[in-house]
């Protein structure tokens, strides 16, 4: 995993400095689909950055990777590919959309069942998929 680790933490670092700022982890944090508050984001940056000094080295993330729960990963994770399914990029996948999805996976559906999934995660009846409505159908409520 520290590979992965290492991935992240490097297109974080925009500047190339060896360093993390507050204004690359928000950067990175959004890009990679976590909804955490820009208090909560700096909060967490400054119990990370044990020297002090407004920036995180790669000793200092690795620390706090092991500090997050694997749950709050997951979401994000599923946050950054459903928001790749957002085509108009409107936070909400239609059936067009999702239609569109599976057809680029290779996947042709039927109208009636793109329709279908449709109904069946969409949990307001909008006739589209929220975030939300798609996190809870892959991970259940307790990811958000």
């Amino acid at each position: 995993m520290s590979d992965h680790y290492r991935q992240f933490f490097t297109e974080a670092d925009t500047d190339g400095s060896g360093y993390l700022t507050l204004k690359e982890l928000t950067s990175i944090l959004r890009l990679k689909g976590y909804r955490d508050s820009d208090a909560k984001i700096k909060s967490m940056f400054r119990s990370v950055d044990t020297s002090g000094d407004d920036q995180i080295s790669y000793e200092e993330y690795l620390v706090a990777m092991g500090e997050m729960p694997q749950k709050d990963h997951k979401a994000a994770t599923m946050r950054s590919v459903f928001r790749q399914f957002d085509l108009n990029g409107d936070g909400m996948i239609d059936r067009s959309e999702l239609g569109e999805v599976f057809r680029s996976m290779g996947r042709v559906m039927s109208p009636d069942e793109v329709s279908r999934i449709i109904r069946l995660a969409d949990s307001d009846q909008s006739g589209t998929l929220s975030y939300e409505e798609f996190i809870d159908q892959v991970f259940g409520s307790q990811t958000h």
